[in-house]
């Protein structure tokens, strides 16, 4: 239990090409097409991602692993005049060493952010990033390119009482980059802090888990201007138990954003402090069949901004599938498919995903 709530703590506060534990090299690769159709009154009539995944875990022994992770990806944003931008290649490479001191009980992790990926983007390139970088609209890929940084991250799991109790904390270091191809004008975004607690338990013959992660951020610098970095609260609970053979997992969560932490500025002015708030609730259904297993899902996301109090901006109803079909011992192959309704300020949307992703354990 312990190693569990450990891999837990470690994946919030530090990104992570692959969170699995695994005690073979395993590669992840496939690819998952997101399309987003809006009524009009929006600006946009579709939004659409390709997306492939490539992702790489290498343990070495039993302390120390290395994974690496990015994203190639195509992402096109189509007007309601009918013209259409785009944003296509790799996105950043994640490059991640961890060490476990104690193990299953304390891991020192590093993790670098190579600047891979397209950060430089044009003004009409900002409008794709920015309806992408969501959290209301489940996008495969959020984040095209932020230049290089480093963060390095604590993690210790401890028995208390009937608890599994987890508590991390890391530091991000972020380095220059230039993110509007109009102006030659250099971003320098802001240091983050986060920390994140973690409690786990068996209950009855099911599993809770709670979790709560804090984000805050140092002021960026872009030319002579500063933006406020903000804060981030996440909150986490999920409840595992099974239904005869199979399996149900009702699950929640939280975003609260401040200081509009959510994309680069689109001008050389100071960017007005907002927020944002994100919750979701949701269940999926592990449904065992042989080998292979079928996971349907629900889930149904609202969100709230505004800059001094928060004002209804959208919702979203999503119900899918995924099915796990156990090819060999080590070989997993994951198709899925998901369709999303709601709206966006008032605005009605469709979205439809397809996916493929393959698991391969060497």
């Amino acid at each position: 239990m312990r190693a569990r709530i450990l891999v837990a703590v470690l994946g919030a506060v530090l990104p992570a090409a692959l969170a699995a534990q695994t005690t073979r090299p395993r590669v992840i690769a496939g690819g998952e097409f997101y399309s987003v159709s809006f009524d009009p009154g929006l600006g946009a009539k579709t939004v659409s991602e390709f997306a492939v995944p490539l992702g790489v875990v290498i343990p070495i022994g039993r302390r120390f692993s290395f994974d690496a992770g990015t994203y190639v990806v195509n992402a096109q944003r189509t007007s309601e005049t009918d013209s259409t931008t785009s944003i296509s290649g790799m996105t950043d490479l994640i490059l991640r060493a961890g060490y476990q001191v104690v193990p299953d009980a304390v891991a020192l992790t590093v993790s670098v952010n190579a600047p891979t990926g397209q950060s430089t983007l044009d003004g009409d390139q900002l409008l794709v990033a920015g309806a992408t970088a969501t959290d209301l609209i489940p996008f495969p890929v959020t984040s095209f390119g932020s230049g290089f940084n480093v963060t390095s991250g604590l993690a210790v799991a401890v028995p208390v009482g009937g608890w599994a109790l987890g508590a991390a904390g890391s530091y991000r270091y972020n380095g220059d980059y230039q993110p509007l191809a109009d102006t030659a004008v250099s971003l320098t975004p802001g240091a983050e802090y986060r920390l994140r607690l973690g409690l786990d338990r068996i209950v009855g013959q099911g599993r809770v888990s709670l979790g709560v992660t804090y984000s805050t951020f140092s002021r960026d610098e872009f030319g002579v201007d500063q933006v406020n970095g903000g804060r981030r609260l996440i909150t986490q609970a999920s409840w595992s138990f099974p239904v005869g053979n199979n399996t149900v997992s009702l699950f929640a969560w939280d975003i609260a954003r401040t200081a509009d932490s959510t994309g680069p500025p689109t001008t050389t002015s100071s960017i007005p402090s907002t927020r944002e708030n994100t919750v979701a609730l949701g269940a999926i259904t592990s449904l065992r069949m042989g080998r292979h297993t079928l996971r349907p899902a629900l889930e149904y996301r609202r969100s709230w901004r505004g800059e001094t109090t928060l004002s209804g901006y959208g919702s979203l109803f999503s119900v899918g599938a995924r099915y796990f079909l156990q090819a060999s011992d080590r070989f997993t192959v994951i198709p899925g498919l998901r369709l999303d309704v709601g709206n966006v300020t008032g605005v009605g949307l469709t979205g439809f995903s397809a996916s493929f992703t393959v698991r391969a354990n060497l």
